[in-house]
């Protein structure tokens, strides 16, 4: 038992920062696999017809302030035929307000907000420095405690 809890409390840093890592790179692949098949869809210029109150703005306990957000809808024209979608839940759109929006050539009624690599990159990059840095942990507090145990001996 007491090996157990030993394990627990040396490798702490890796047991949080290796799991971490891998939720995060996974969590990534699937944004390049969103962004990849999106890069396909063209893009036009779409005007917001209506938004409807998600959730208004609130103060935290720790005193942050949110503001509120709204579930936004766009109209946009592809080849002389408009479409109206839902642009997504965001704070500070208004009616009349002009978006880029991305579509689906083969089906112009699927649109999204445009994505950019930059967020993929990022939760690729935190991800693999948490793993490393898990890791490093991991091999860190493994040959400490194998060294530890050599001195057990010798002190024996």
């Amino acid at each position: 038992m007491n090996n157990l809890i030993a394990f627990f409390r040396d490798y702490r840093a890796a047991r949080f920062f290796i799991p971490v890592g891998l939720i995060l790179c996974i969590f990534s692949i699937f944004m390049f696999i969103f962004y990849a098949n999106t890069q396909s869809y063209s893009k036009t210029e779409g005007t917001v017809t209506k938004t409807v109150l998600y959730e208004e703005a609130y103060t935290d306990a720790d005193n942050s302030y949110h503001e509120e957000t709204y579930t936004v809808f766009v109209k946009y024209t592809v080849d002389g035929k408009e479409y109206e979608g839902e642009y997504g839940i965001l704070p500070n759109y208004h009616v009349g307000d002009t978006v880029t929006v991305a579509y689906d050539p083969k089906d112009p009624n699927k649109m999204i907000q445009p994505m950019d690599i930059v967020f993929p990159m990022i939760f690729a990059s935190i991800g693999v420095a948490s793993l490393v840095g898990g890791i490093i942990s991991f091999i860190r507090t493994y040959n400490k405690r194998k060294a530890l145990k050599e001195r057990e001996k010798e002190w024996q």
